[in-house]
């Protein structure tokens, strides 16, 4: 492996400074800020860590749709401002949809009336900016509204709208052709039917609609969800399955679902009268798994709106964050609550408070699973129109184990915050921001360690597990131990010497202690060389960092609590290898009970 030299760090340095994501948060990534108001944001991440981010702008005769694509350095990779994909004439703004196809493409669907009538139209904008195709979908003077899209994991895409009391569903393929002869009207046998959410899960989609349960406007409103397979045939049985059976949701109120990345989803809500947050969690079949109009908390004493749901596929924990207030309505604080894979509920029976009661407003609420918990986002708002955006993670015992930091520190009115988990992990953000006119904007990309901007790597991983002493290769990893794959050094932080807040972590270890060490040398150039049952990666000058212990309670992976440049004597300038020794006495592969992670090697700087 070619090793990193200090005119090769200094161009990366250099290169990953003209990432446009901010480290500021009173300086976020402006995306469209033209003369008129830019209003209703939605995100769409792509595989690459980039993303695409929508918006209407009111810079023309109307509220146009336009769209920009970001790469993972958050780098627009058209021209600021984005590109058109809908020129309309409407003087306000409605419910529209965006996702990615299973090639990367931009999928988008609004109401449009550059034709005849308001009708509703669907596009594919490529990853070079170009529109491949758009379609309009219907031809008819019924009223039509809030159209959403989903790509499917087969290439093609499933659109779903209003249309007067009823909802259609279409389907489309890679060129924008439709699938679904006239489409699928799905008609309630009393009242009316509007979409709320659509989202695929692989080649199939997953709707959910609101059901207005009578012909009057006041008769209760349910959340409903139906699937549907490629052909257009209903999963979940004849009729859409009814998610919740007490209570109505408030007029208005389309609530979002997630995926639970097994073909099933999961809901959250709020109900009027009394005003309580719910949630269930609906699996591949259809089944309901979790106790049916499951409350977030049994305190009946305090409001709960605006929920938030996320689900982490790996523990099967469902978490749930919403805006909590006293009974009077007149004191907003931060709540939320971890459910097992039945429904039971984790964090006490009244969920834990993370921001008590009080008098600054907490609203818009938005939580996005990450590593052992989730991360969640919200407006802080201790006067109209001084708005801030704060984050902070939760581990799974409902603990800050990142505490509350800005996400957007300048005081101004912020709506329709959009939140996604990108594709490197983080969480990418996009909201209006009418703090320099009618509403710009603005993006923040958001690491799991509460950091703003790209995550930038601040040195180079090297010596990985190839050549192992007894054929324990791990071309990923340091030499496979006792798990069947091998350990891995990474660093966080900045190789400041005067900020001194470089972190080195090793994780994929086995039970018991291990030593962080410092070396000069890239031993055999930077393959390494047989030691114990792994590969001996930094070497000449060793200077021990510090002992650490791994065990299950933090996940076998543990990190530096040493300042690393002040231990190991550095200066500006120097290029430093480091690795992790470790015990490995289980099944040790080559039977020499340690081994060692791969090297991890930065240049020092000022």
């Amino acid at each position: 492996m070619k090793l990193l030299n200090s005119s090769l760090a200094i161009a990366l340095s250099a290169t990953i400074a003209l990432g446009q994501w901010s480290h500021d948060p009173a300086n976020n990534l402006v995306v469209a800020d033209g003369a008129s108001d830019q209003a209703q944001p939605m995100i769409a991440p792509t595989a690459d860590g980039g993303c695409y981010i929508s918006w209407f702008d009111g810079i023309a005769s109307g509220y146009d749709l336009r769209l920009q694509r970001l790469d993972a350095d958050g780098v627009e990779q058209w021209a600021h401002g984005g590109v058109l994909v809908l020129n309309r004439s409407f003087s306000s703004t409605q419910a529209y949809g965006l996702d990615v196809d299973a090639s990367g493409n931009a999928l988008l669907t609004a109401r449009d009336d550059s034709g005849s009538g308001v009708q509703i139209s669907a596009a594919l904008v490529a990853a070079s900016g170009a529109v491949s195709w758009s379609t309009t979908l219907t031809s008819t003077s019924a009223f039509v509204a809030a159209p959403k899209i989903a790509g499917t994991s087969d290439g093609g895409a499933v659109v779903a709208w209003t249309q007067d009391s009823a909802v259609k569903v279409q389907r489309l393929d890679a060129a924008g052709a439709t699938q679904w002869a006239q489409g699928i009207t799905l008609t309630p046998s009393q009242g009316s039917y509007s979409v709320a959410d659509l989202h695929d899960a692989g080649a199939d989609v997953i709707l959910s609609m609101v059901h207005q349960t009578g012909s009057m406007f006041w008769s209760p409103k349910r959340l409903v969800a139906q699937k549907f397979d490629s052909s257009g045939s209903q999963l979940w049985g004849p009729q859409p399955l009814s998610v919740f059976s007490t209570g109505s949701l408030q007029i208005g109120n389309y609530p979002p679902f997630t995926p639970d990345g097994s073909g099933g989803a999961v809901f959250s809500w709020y109900t009027t009268s009394p005003l309580q947050c719910f949630v269930q969690r609906v699996d591949g079949s259809g089944v309901k798994a979790f106790p049916e109009n499951q409350s977030v908390s049994t305190n009946s004493a305090r409001v709960r709106v605006d929920p938030s749901v996320t689900y982490d596929a790996a523990s099967g924990s469902t978490y749930v964050f919403w805006t909590e207030q006293n009974s009077g309505q007149s004191q907003f604080g931060l709540s939320g609550q971890r459910f097992d894979g039945v429904g039971l509920r984790q964090w006490t029976d009244q969920g834990v408070t993370l921001i008590p009661v009080g008098a600054p407003e907490v609203r818009q609420v938005k939580a996005i699973a990450s590593g052992d918990g989730a991360m969640v986002f919200w407006a802080h708002i201790p006067g109209f129109g001084n708005d801030t955006l704060e984050g902070a993670h939760v581990d799974s015992a409902g603990v800050f184990d990142v505490d509350p930091f800005e996400v957007s520190s300048t005081p101004s009115e912020k709506s329709r915050l959009a939140a996604a988990l990108g594709g490197t992990g983080q969480a990418l953000l996009a909201w209006s921001d009418r703090r320099s006119d009618g509403g710009d904007i603005l993006a923040q990309s958001v690491n799991e360690d509460g950091s703003l901007g790209a995550s930038v790597e601040v040195g180079s991983a090297y010596c990985f597990g190839s050549g192992c002493p007894c054929g324990n290769d791990d071309p990923s990893a340091g030499c496979a131990n006792d798990t069947g794959s091998g350990a891995s050094l990474e660093a966080a932080g900045s190789v400041s010497v005067t900020a001194n807040d470089l972190v080195l972590r090793a994780v994929g270890l086995t039970p018991g202690p291990g030593l962080f060490f410092q070396g000069d040398n890239a031993v055999n150039s930077g393959a390494g060389s047989p030691f114990g049952d792994g590969l001996r990666c930094a070497g000449g000058g060793v200077v021990r960092l510090e002992v650490r212990f791994a065990n299950e309670t933090n996940g076998y992976q543990v990190e530096t609590s040493v300042s690393i440049a002040s231990r190991g004597g550095v200066r500006a300038g120097e290029l430093k290898r480091y690795q992790y020794w470790y015990r490995d006495t289980g099944t040790s592969p080559c039977g020499s009970q340690f081994n060692l992670s791969s090297g991890y090697e930065l240049v020092w700087q000022a």
